[in-house]
């Protein structure tokens, strides 16, 4: 028997029919009533447009369905109001009843439901079973218990993100990591799907591989951008709930960063710390970097400053030292040089005294002439011995300046500063050592670095692997020569070597 088939001039015509045969057998303008669960909810122009969702089995297999209910804006504005709804994003998550009637729309050849009536059913299927998975974990003792801040970890550089190449939160968390050389974290992203039944098997996957990864990752961030409760709803699972538990106690923290502010889903709740957006844990992780920068700026000018205070603290002290000593030799040289001119007058007196009673004895048993001899020679005999006392006196005196001056500078001082100076050497000598040991750290570290992203390049291959065993990389331009058939004699290339580069000509070419 022959199908019968109809015929129409163009789609507007068949378009036509449709609708007539809908509204012949009553389905378009039918009223309905059902219940659903709303995934999301958005508004363009004056009209309101409601998605909502539903699971079911088709030959063994699991399929969804996704339907778009629209509303005039005026009429979703007074059901709100009558389900006393602060905003239309309170629907999302949650089981409503609807009804409406169903609309058959040309432009587009589909149907839609004109929605006139919300009342309240409750919790949606998904958020039941997100808190079903909740209680598991929290019966495992899963749950993150305490809040932490970045500030508890060491400055991050290494991260390793979890996350689709093409998802658009990644984007946003690079373009907000903000942080330049030398102090920017070296990322590597473990690709994975982050929606659909992929996403679990992906995660687990990709934490294995960092796991067994020989890089010692600082942080993991599993990142994407927002969605709908059904995009997100793969993330709602217990065994990767429980991997993403174990994972940040025995290994590294995970950062979740999934979705926007108002999504939750069950790594945030295991996670080590949890973000609202892919922005504001890469302008976290920033903040947390530019923090320990400003630390170590801040000790850097503490200990300057703490090194020159001490120089000038052992100067003025030797200073001190020196004046304070000098000083004290001075007034004990003056008390010795007093008590040597009051010896000295005093024996100058006597002997004075006793040339004067001498030369009076005399002048009764001598004659005139004889008389003036004597007086006269006693007068020099005094003068020279006199002068000859203030000689010793003055020898006597620069001798002790002398010696006081040389002990001074020799034994005083000298002692006092070389003390000082010791102990100011010995402090140096400590301070050398705490530096080598922390910059002989450093490069161990920095070595062991070095080594592991080497071990990591030579494995996976590339052609910047052969720089490391000695080897060229040839380049015309942005292109890697990579066979002899693709240069020529006379051909200029630009040749790589592992410590700089060189540009040759070819001369000749042979094939092995």
């Amino acid at each position: 028997m022959e199908e019968f088939t109809l015929e129409f001039k163009d789609i507007e015509n068949l378009l036509e029919h449709i609708k007539s045969v809908l509204v012949r057998v009553g389905l378009n303008n039918l009223r309905v009533r059902f219940p659903a669960d709303v995934t999301n909810v958005g508004s363009k122009g004056n009209y309101v447009y409601i998605n909502v969702s539903q699971d079911y089995t088709e030959r063994g297999i699991k399929r969804k369905i996704d339907l778009n209910m629209i509303a005039e804006l005026a009429a979703f504005g007074r059901m709100g109001r009558q389900l006393g709804l602060k905003s239309s994003s309170e629907l999302k998550g949650k089981k409503w009843q609807f009804q409406g009637t169903i609309s058959f729309y040309k432009p587009r050849a589909s149907f839609s439901i004109w929605i006139d009536t919300i009342a309240p059913l409750g919790e949606s299927d998904i958020t039941v079973r997100r808190r079903e998975i909740y209680n598991a974990l929290k019966s495992r003792n899963a749950l993150r218990t305490e809040e932490h801040e970045l500030s508890e970890l060491q400055p991050i550089r290494k991260i390793a993100v979890i996350s689709s190449p093409t998802a658009a939160g990644l984007g946003d968390f690079y373009s907000n990591l903000n942080l330049k050389e030398p102090y920017k974290p070296v990322i590597h992203l473990y690709e994975s799907f982050m929606q659909g039944s992929e996403t679990v098997p992906g995660i687990l996957k990709a934490l294995n591989m960092i796991k067994t990864s020989p890089i010692e990752y600082d942080v993991v961030v599993i990142t994407r951008g927002g969605g709908s409760a059904i995009d997100l709803m793969y993330f709602d699972d217990l065994d990767l709930g429980m991997a993403i538990s174990v994972f940040s106690r025995e290994y590294c923290p995970i950062l979740s960063a999934i979705g926007h502010e108002r999504d939750f889903t069950i790594p945030d709740f295991v996670s080590w710390k949890r973000f609202d957006t892919p922005t504001a844990a890469a302008k976290a992780i920033t903040e947390q970097v530019n923090n320990y920068i400003e630390s170590l700026n801040q000790a850097e000018a503490t200990l300057k400053k703490e090194i020159e205070w001490l120089f000038e603290r052992a100067l003025s002290l030797t200073e001190f030292e020196k004046l304070r000593d000098f000083s004290t030799r001075v007034e004990t040289l003056i008390e010795r040089s007093e008590e040597q001119f009051e010896t000295v007058a005093e024996r100058a007196s006597r002997r004075l005294l006793s040339e004067i009673e001498r030369a009076a004895s005399f002048i009764d048993s001598l004659d005139r002439d004889s008389y003036g001899i004597i007086i006269e020679r006693a007068l020099e005999r005094v003068s020279i011995l006199t002068d000859n006392l203030f000689e010793r006196a003055c020898v006597i005196l620069d001798r002790h300046l002398e010696e006081s001056t040389s002990a001074l500078e020799k034994v005083t001082i000298d002692v006092s500063l070389d003390n000082l100076l010791f102990r100011a050497d010995t402090s140096l000598d400590l301070f050398e050592k705490g530096v080598a040991r922390s910059l002989e750290r450093i490069l161990s570290s920095a070595s062991s670095y070095l080594d592991e992203l080497s071990s990591g390049l030579v494995e996976h291959g590339g052609y910047a692997a052969s720089l490391i065993l000695g080897g060229v990389v040839l380049k015309r331009g942005s292109q890697v020569v990579k066979s002899v058939i693709d240069v020529a004699r006379g051909d200029r290339l630009e040749c790589y070597l592992a410590d700089g580069r060189a540009t040759i000509i070819i001369d000749e070419v042979m094939e092995v």
